[in-house]
């Protein structure tokens, strides 16, 4: 007979449990033997987060293989650039700020006092977007296009206001040029361009987004 508690085997005579003290007189029969252990411990339950540690750990694994199964020692790549278009309204400002941008020495004109009036310079035939002065203190009227305008017109409020310049403003010798900026110049604009190649200068924008590494 064994203990109904504990299974421990009962001789016969005892009238408790040598192990847990249990009374046993009132026990009858025979309680199966305890099963033998296997030796193996039953998989305890995985704390909160487990998994998905055990999965993350995984997944980062699979990572650093992928990016260690290449060349030991890769080529490291030169800074990309890229060119951007750029609205009239942020060149205007830009170039306010910064003129040696479109050409160097290039100043904005200042009056006889030395303040700079030359940023929306206003003349008896229309504004110029901005008045300078070059490496030589000759005038430049420096005219932002709007896109789409038609070359004719913008040809002839560039020339009258070149005009303007040399009647009004211009000092002994002083020279006076153009430079015009064009977002998307038409196919025709070559044609105009050579007519006054003398007196005014076409040009082009973007603006260059460079990425560069951070020195550690």
């Amino acid at each position: 007979m064994h203990c109904k508690l504990c299974n421990t085997r009962i001789s016969a005579g005892e009238r408790t449990c040598p192990n847990c003290g249990a009374d046993v007189r009132g026990m009858s029969g025979s309680h199966p033997a305890p099963r033998r252990s296997s030796g193996r411990l039953p998989p305890s339950p995985l704390a909160p987060g487990e998994g998905d540690a055990e999965l993350e750990l995984d997944e980062v694994a699979s990572r650093s293989a992928s990016q260690t199964s290449g060349p030991a020692s890769a080529a490291t790549p030169s800074p990309a650039s890229a060119g951007l278009p750029m609205g009239s309204a942020g060149l205007r400002s830009l170039l306010a700020d910064q003129p040696e941008l479109l050409e160097p020495g290039l100043r904005v004109y200042r009056d006889e006092a030395g303040t700079p009036v030359g940023v929306d310079f206003t003349t008896g035939v229309g504004a110029i977007d901005l008045l300078a002065t070059d490496g030589r203190g000759n005038l430049v009227a420096v005219v932002v296009s709007e896109k789409g305008r038609a070359e004719e017109d913008l040809v002839a409020e560039v020339l009258q206001r070149i005009g303007w310049l040399r009647k009004h403003l211009c000092e002994a010798r002083q020279q006076v040029r153009a430079i015009v900026l064009v977002e998307d110049p038409p196919a025709s604009l070559p044609y105009a361009a050579a007519a006054v190649a003398d007196t005014v200068a076409f040009k082009t924008f973007r603006v260059a987004l460079v990425f560069e590494d951070v020195e550690i």
